[in-house]
């Protein structure tokens, strides 16, 4: 009787919880839940961490430099509302996309290999200038010969510590030392004149979902900008936010129209147990019910740090690397600490450089078209 309930013991306990965790079903809905706070939270640190000194930075991202001119609050709520009104509409239309997609895939497959070698080409000619462009090629090039090397290698999980190496580690490198004062913010809602942008953000989240390789939701927006102005950060933000949402809940759809699954937890998910037509509709709400809390923890948290007038995350840097290079360690060995010294290096090119830093996604782009090739 010592137990929680009468004639439970904790062993028992332990057994069911044991049983829980292997039961795949279980397993699936929780990698789900998680991969759906991700989408919501990865915007935090994109506003609120790793901001350079404005004084010595190469080039500062959308969301710092609404936080530096005071507008902090207002590029939160900007991310919260995209986020939501384009998860609600990729929902509306997820029922046409499974129908769709198929049809748009019978289109495109067959010229796989050109889209995406002109898709890298255009992503190279954004930088408009040629001396930028040759760097910007440096970097790709460089990138996607690290995803050839370490995608054959045969270590485990490579592209956790090329990922931390090419994006994680250079933004807590060149982030400003020590505290940061932010100005004044003001504290004022957003004018909703940037639907028109969330709605291009869910068309291009679909259509993304039929390519291999063009995943990022930055990377997306680049293509974006060569068609409609975005000369507002706050635009901006709103278009990726709304293609990493889109593009999230779509690749359900790609996944069972289409057999392909363009992000990894829906992998590990199929993996896991090949989902059915019958499952995807819980799976889809699954993704929305928590995306929704994890809008309300990144707003929760906002507003948090925006009450403490100076930012200090620069003092967790050092954890911060020191946790990524340890968890590279455990999860890939020695080969993965060296992929991700490299792709550190290769990730502080652009940096310095001044190009996007989306060029690094030669990393998938250029084994993808490797693969598409055979």
């Amino acid at each position: 009787m010592s137990g929680l309930v009468p004639g439970m013991h904790s062993n028992t306990i332990a057994s069911v919880l044991v049983g829980y965790f292997s039961d795949p079903s279980f397993l699936s809905i929780a990698i789900i839940a998680m991969f759906a706070s991700r989408t919501a939270l990865e915007f935090f640190p994109s506003i609120f961490l790793g901001v350079p000194d404005p004084d010595v930075a190469v080039s500062v991202l959308p969301g710092h430099r609404m936080l530096l001119s005071g507008r902090g609050l207002e590029a939160a709520r900007v991310c919260a509302t995209s986020l939501l009104v384009s998860s609600a509409l990729a929902v509306l239309f997820f029922p046409a996309s499974l129908w769709l997609m198929p049809i748009l895939y019978s289109l495109v497959e067959p010229y796989m290999l050109p889209i995406l070698a002109v898709a890298c080409g255009v992503l190279l000619l954004t930088e408009r200038k040629v001396k930028s462009v040759a760097m910007a090629a440096v970097v790709f090039i460089l990138a996607g010969i690290l995803g050839l090397l370490t995608i054959n290698s045969g270590i485990n999980d490579p592209l956790f510590p090329a990922f931390a190496g090419l994006f994680a580690i250079p933004a807590l490198l060149i982030s400003a030392d020590g505290a940061l004062k932010m100005p004044q913010q003001e504290d004022r809602q957003p004018k909703l004149d940037f639907l028109h942008v969330i709605a291009l953000g869910v068309l291009l989240g679909m259509l993304a979902d039929l390519f291999p390789g063009i995943a990022s939701p930055a990377q997306i927006a680049v293509f974006a900008t060569l068609a409609v102005k975005l000369e507002d950060a706050k635009n901006y933000l709103a278009l990726v936010c709304s293609i990493a949402a889109s593009h999230a809940i779509f690749a359900f759809a790609s996944l069972l129209s289409i057999g392909k699954a363009r992000e990894g937890a829906l992998a590990i998910v199929n993996g896991l147990a090949e989902l059915a037509p019958s499952d995807i509709a819980m799976f889809v709400g699954v993704f929305f019910t928590c995306l929704c809390f994890g809008v309300l923890i990144f707003m929760f948290l906002s507003k948090k740090v925006l009450q403490m007038g100076h930012l200090e995350f620069s003092r967790l840097n050092p954890i911060i690397i020191a946790y990524l290079v340890i968890m590279a360690f455990l999860m890939s060995g020695l080969g993965g600490l060296l992929v991700l010294a490299t792709g550190t290096c290769i990730g502080l090119l652009p940096i310095f450089w001044g190009v996007r830093r989306t060029h690094v996604m030669g990393l998938i782009l250029i084994p993808s078209m490797a693969l598409v090739a055979g």
